[in-house]
């Protein structure tokens, strides 16, 4: 018996291949651009990408040279021989299966597929191309019954049991069956030659399976016996013809339909997994994104934004602090007039701050600085102002802060921590500056601060001045000689106050606020201070 095989195994799991890869492509590649480095998915990606494209390309090269590969089967009493499989004993098959092959990677096996379980726990599975229904579909519908009744019946019962081929329907050869004794009958006695003769002259001539599978068969030649086919023969063939012109018709319509789409299935069977790659690696290794190495940037951008910003506050000259701080790492500074953007993203952040210094800087400044309190570790400053604190000619301005005591954990006590409040009192004439003080848009009346300022420990008040807002040191001097009276005269204690001069108003380094007093002069009251200039 003769049929060409099929291998719709291959051809599904190429299939199963290029769904299954593609669907973990779109899930693995965005975990792997996730976790990993800027250059581990792309190199990762290209790599998955490839390896995939190679399997689909193996397994569909694999199912596309094994179709149509033709197989000879001689059955005998004790098993078969398969030109693909070889000899097959009967009383190796431990199980068997006939039916349609419905697995998903062995789908478009119409014809009853036959699966045998080898005794070597081998699996041979017999499939018809369905390309051949019209020449091969009566030999193997013949060997898949055949196996059937010789595996489910005993040997000796089905020795002499004729195989109903194609040969024994139409006479083809003699009709005489397959003998355990003796498997190749003797040639016919007419000149004719046999369909057997035939086929061997046919594959020694052209023996590749694609040209096996363009080779017709002859016609069928009629018997030399005198016996005609009965009807049940003629009924048979009729049935088995318009099956098999179905079946040609429909594999002709879907080879027509593959041979107009297919380069296109094929195009996207690429451009698929490439679209895949790019949306998850993105193209950050061929065009940076704008916020590609952020990170790395913020640092360096504040940080020449803040030597930038000091070297403009060191130019301003000096500031003053009149206090009842006792602690020498306390200092008056200068800060731009700008609101800070904070949006809760720490690189963000720091690229927003570093702009608004920058722009600050840039703009001649027109904003004007305002002053803080460096203490403790924090940077105190007085309340952003939307109108500019950029000096005006004959005019002083003082900025006023009111802190929590030092090493006091208010809010461990109260539950509440001690807000710091500050202020600013800006004048022409020093007479009028306890009016001014007390006209000031203060948080806190000046009699709730006198009251807060008897408790025990006293918080910490400071007055800052800076050059900058046009204090000279005599200006300060006389500043601090009113406000001595004006606290007297609240019941505020100022015995324990004394001014302070700095060089600059740039911020203190860390490292430096264990130092005494850095770039501060000391001096404890005016007159000292005037005997130590006079010196100088």
């Amino acid at each position: 018996m003769y049929y060409h095989h099929d291998r719709a195994d291959l051809r599904g799991g190429a299939w199963l291949v290029g769904i299954g890869g593609l669907a973990l492509l779109a899930i693995m590649l965005p975990i792997v651009h996730e976790s990993a480095s800027e250059q581990a998915p792309l190199i990762t990606g290209a790599i998955a990408i490839a390896l995939w494209l190679a399997l689909v390309a193996v397994l569909g090269w694999q199912a596309r040279i094994a179709r149509g590969r033709a197989d000879t089967i001689t059955i005998d009493a004790t098993g078969f021989v398969s030109q693909l499989f070889g000899r097959v004993d009967f009383a190796d098959i431990t199980s068997h299966a006939v039916g349609r092959d419905t697995k998903p990677w062995r789908w478009e096996c119409n014809a009853p597929a036959l699966r045998l379980t080898l005794a070597d726990r081998r699996r041979l599975r017999f499939h018809l191309d369905a390309r051949h229904y019209h020449e091969d579909l009566l030999d193997y519908v013949a060997f898949v019954d055949t196996v059937r009744a010789r595996v489910q019946n005993a040997p000796s019962s089905a020795a002499h049991a004729d195989v109903l081929g194609r040969a024994r329907l139409f006479g083809d050869t003699p009709t005489e069956p397959v003998r355990p004794a003796a498997p190749a009958a003797a040639a016919p006695a007419e000149k004719t030659p046999s369909r057997d003769d035939r086929r061997a002259r046919r594959a020694a001539s052209n023996p590749s399976p694609s040209s096996v599978e363009r080779v017709r068969r002859p016609r069928r030649q009629p018997a030399t016996h005198d016996a005609q086919p009965d009807t049940r023969d003629d009924d048979t063939g009729t049935a088995a013809h318009r099956m098999s012109q179905a079946n040609r018709r429909a594999d002709q319509r879907f080879r027509q339909q593959m041979a107009r789409h297919g380069k296109w299935a094929a195009l996207a069977m690429v451009l698929l997994p490439l679209s895949y790659a790019i949306r998850t690696c993105d193209m950050s290794a061929i065009k940076p994104g704008p916020f590609d190495g952020m990170a790395e940037q913020a640092p360096q951008a504040l940080e020449n934004s803040r030597s930038l910003l000091q070297t403009a506050i060191a130019e301003k000259g000096p500031v003053y602090l009149w206090s009842n701080a006792q602690d020498q790492t306390i200092k008056p500074v200068l800060a731009p007039n700008v609101q800070a953007r904070d949006i809760g993203i720490d690189t963000l952040d720091m690229m927003n701050t570093a702009g608004d210094l920058m722009s600050f800087v840039i703009n001649d400044e027109a904003e004007g600085y305002r002053m803080g309190i460096q203490h403790d570790g924090t940077l105190a400053l007085s309340s952003y102002s939307k109108i500019s604190l950029r000096p005006v000619e004959g005019e002083r301005t003082l900025f006023f802060f009111v802190l929590a005591p030092a090493g006091v954990d208010v809010e461990s006590q109260t539950g509440h921590a001690m807000p710091d409040i500050s202020w600013r009192v800006s004048y022409r004439n020093a007479d009028d500056l306890p009016q001014r003080i007390e006209q000031a848009d203060k948080p806190l009346p000046m009699s709730l601060i006198t009251r807060w300022m008897q408790m025990t420990p006293p918080p910490r008040i400071m007055v800052a001045a800076a050059r900058y807002h046009g204090m000279t040191d005599a200006d300060f001097d006389t500043a601090v000689a009113q406000l001595t009276a004006d606290f007297e005269r609240r019941g505020i204690d100022t015995s324990g106050f004394e001014t302070r001069r700095f060089d600059t108003g740039i911020v203190r380094a860390p490292e430096h606020d264990s130092s005494s007093a850095g770039d501060a002069d000391t001096a404890t009251d005016p007159q000292q201070r005037e005997a130590r200039d006079g010196h100088q």
